[in-house]
């Protein structure tokens, strides 16, 4: 008799998530002294160019404190700059900028990717791959429309 599988479809791939994060951090990001967190800040500077702390912790979902750490980690290696915004009358709002020192950080921690994501890639077929991001690319649009749903579920 073949037992229904309960479980739900979203767990595998949490636990996948964890796991894959996991590695990163083992053989990409520590080896080369980062977070995840800084390679998200350095790639969301690099995109769309200065932010303010505000915009980087709405783009990469990260807590005031984490931020306020991670910024201060990454000025300190000369990654990042903090400026006061002008012509703003508020002088409390800060400009992060990427500094070219940030630029090539960036570059040899994408570099680095990049070897992971060919060698992964020879482990599968191109149907596979090409299955692989279509269905990421449809879980990505369902959880930018359903996040406040959840938002509301879990709200106690």
């Amino acid at each position: 008799m073949k037992k229904n599988d309960t479980s739900s479809p979203i767990e595998p791939i949490i636990c996948i998530t964890h796991r894959l994060e996991a590695i990163a951090n083992k053989y990409v990001f520590q080896p080369m002294g980062f977070s995840h967190m800084s390679m998200k800040i350095l790639k969301s500077l690099a995109t769309s160019g200065p932010l303010t702390s505000s915009d980087l912790i709405r783009i990469t979902s990260a807590t005031k404190s984490n931020m306020s750490q991670r910024l201060s980690f990454l000025e300190k290696e000369d990654y990042v700059t903090r400026t006061h915004a002008e012509n703003t009358g508020d002088k409390r709002k800060v400009i992060i900028k990427l500094t070219a020192s940030g630029k090539r950080r960036l570059t040899d921690l994408e570099k680095r990717l990049q070897k992971a994501q060919i060698s992964f890639e020879k482990k599968f077929t191109k149907n596979e791959i090409a299955q692989h991001k279509a269905f990421f690319k449809k879980l990505s649009v369902i959880l930018d429309n359903g996040e406040h749903e959840l938002a509301k579920i879990f709200k106690s």
